[in-house]
């Protein structure tokens, strides 16, 4: 059987119990570059930052690239028409690499939601309650 990448956002990568709920044995764990840069800005020294990183090298990495930027660029876009363009880029970028890879997201941040209106992902969502 093959396994569906589910790619992290910092929202849910944090959640470790609420993430165990969500993933099954089918699902790969994933990051991408954004998710990576954010959870290494929370350290709060060397050593923390150095202890962050060796955790977040058990992920596969999702490559981002030029067409990642063009896959958001034109989501931008598209959201501009109807309004809905103001949402963080971190966010924009990682729902593009979703859909460059195929992924779902899994988050706690209703922007994944607007965003798998206009862009090819499953957005799935951390209960935080329970």
């Amino acid at each position: 059987m093959s396994h569906r990448l589910l790619l992290l956002d910092k929202s849910g990568l944090v959640r470790p119990a609420a993430r165990e709920r969500i993933a099954d044995e089918n699902d790969e764990l994933c990051l991408c570059a954004v998710t990576r840069l954010e959870m290494l800005y929370s350290a709060r020294s060397p050593d923390d930052y150095a202890e962050i990183a060796t955790i977040l090298d058990v992920f596969r990495h999702l490559r981002m690239d030029a067409e990642t930027f063009a896959v958001a660029s034109s989501a931008q876009r598209e959201l501009a028409a109807a309004g809905q363009h103001r949402l963080p880029i971190p966010d924009l970028l990682i729902a593009a690499c979703a859909q460059q890879h195929s992924a779902d997201v899994l988050h706690v941040d209703r922007h994944f939601d607007t965003l798998a209106n206009v862009l090819a992902f499953r957005a799935r969502r951390v209960e935080t309650t329970g």
